[in-house]
C-alpha cells in the first residue's frame, strides 16, 4: 500500500520510517553537520541548508507562497504544488477535503512526497535548529526518528551571533535578512536556556533517541565523532561525510565548503571581559552539560 491511499497508510509509513532531524542551539554547527550528513549515500541529499521549519509551522504547506526554503527543500515549487494535490485526495478519502488533513499529517505527508518523489530510496534528512523546541510533535509523528542536537559552549555561541551580525551589516543586507542575528545578552540567555530545557525535557520522553553533538567535539575529532553519529543512526560510516563540499564557497559562510570539522572556535573577539564572566556565570551548568557528547539519557541522581 502506498503511503497516499489513505491517512491510515500515511501514518503507517510514518510509524515506520527513520528520519534524521539536526536541530539544537543556532550557530552550533548545525548546518555543517547537515551538508556532511547530506553526502551519506542513506540520507536525503538536500542540496543546501535549507531550514523549513515544518514542525513549527506546518500551516506553510497550504500557503499559496510558502517559505522559498520549504519549496526549495523540494526542489521547486512544481513539487510543491504536486504535494498540494495529495493533500486534496487524502482530505476527500477521508471524506472531506484539504483542509481535513490535521497539521501531524501535512508534516508527515511532506516527508512522505520527499522520500517517495524527490530523494527516493533515502531516509528523510532535515535540519532547523528550531525544532528543538518541538521534539515532542517530532517523536509523536515518528517514533523511531533520531535526532541530532548541536549545542556550543555558551560564550561561543553569543559570540558568534555578533560575528555573523557584523559580517552581514558590512555586506549591506537589508535588515530582514539579520534581525534574527540582533540578540541582546538576555535574550540568547534566554534561547539557550529553552534548549537546554528542551534537551532535558525530551530524555525521559524518548531516552537513548537524541545525540548530543558539542561543537567542540565535533571540531577537535571529526572522524570518530562522525563515525559515532553515523553508528547512532544506525549506518556504517561513509566516508563521503568528512568530504569538503566546494561548491559552497562563498555561499552564506564560506567554512560550509570545508571539511566537516575544520571550522575552529576562536577566542572570542566582539565580547569584553566583562561580558564572558556574565555569561559563564549565567550558563554555567549549560557548559557543564554541553560538553558531554552522545545520546541522551535521564541522570539517574535527578530521579526521586
Amino acid at each position: 500500500m502506498n503511503w497516499f491511499d489513505s491517512v491510515g497508510a500515511l501514518r503507517a509509513w510514518a510509524a515506520a520510517a527513520r528520519p534524521v532531524f539536526i536541530c539544537g542551539q543556532e550557530r552550533s554547527g548545525t548546518s555543517a553537520l547537515q551538508l556532511a550528513m547530506s553526502q551519506h549515500p542513506a540520507l536525503f541529499a538536500v542540496p543546501h541548508v535549507y531550514e523549513t521549519f515544518i514542525f513549527s509551522e506546518p500551516h506553510n504547506l497550504r500557503a499559496s507562497s510558502p517559505r522559498h526554503m520549504l519549496q526549495d527543500y523540494l526542489r521547486g515549487p512544481d513539487n510543491l504544488l504536486r504535494l498540494q494535490e495529495r493533500f486534496a485526495e487524502l482530505g476527500a478519502q477521508a471524506g472531506g477535503d484539504a483542509g481535513t488533513l490535521d497539521d501531524d499529517d501535512l508534516i508527515r505527508a511532506f516527508f512522505a512526497f520527499a522520500a517517495d518523489g524527490v530523494y527516493p530510496g533515502q531516509r528523510p534528512l532535515e535540519k532547523t535548529p528550531a525544532h528543538v523546541r518541538c521534539l515532542p510533535r517530532v517523536f509523536r509523528i515518528f517514533p523511531q526518528a533520531r535526532v541530532l542536537a548541536c549545542v556550543r559552549e555558551p560564550t561561543e555561541v553569543v559570540d558568534s551571533y555578533r560575528r555573523r551580525l557584523q559580517r552581514e551589516q558590512a555586506l549591506g543586507k537589508p535588515r530582514e535578512a539579520w534581525k534574527w542575528l540582533d540578540q541582546t545578552d538576555d535574550q540568547l540567555i534566554y534561547y539557550m536556556r529553552q534548549v537546554d530545557r528542551a534537551l532535558t525535557e525530551i530524555t525521559t520522553l524518548v531516552p537513548g533517541q537524541v545525540f548530543q553533538v558539542p561543537y567542540g567535539w565535533l571540531n577537535a575529532d571529526p572522524l570518530t565523532a562522525m563515525t559515532a553519529i553515523c553508528e547512532f543512526i544506525g549506518e556504517p560510516f561513509d566516508p563521503a561525510v568528512m568530504a569538503p563540499k566546494a561548491a559552497w564557497r562563498d555561499r552564506i559562510d564560506e567554512r560550509l565548503g570545508r571539511p566537516i570539522g575544520t571550522a575552529s572556535a576562536p577566542r572570542p573577539s566582539t565580547l569584553s571581559e566583562e561580558t564572558i564572566a556574565m555569561l559563564r556565570k549565567e550558563t554555567w551548568g549549560l557548559t557543564r552539560r554541553w560538553r558531554v557528547p552522545g545520546p541522551l539519557r535521564p541522570d539517574p541522581a535527578a530521579v526521586g
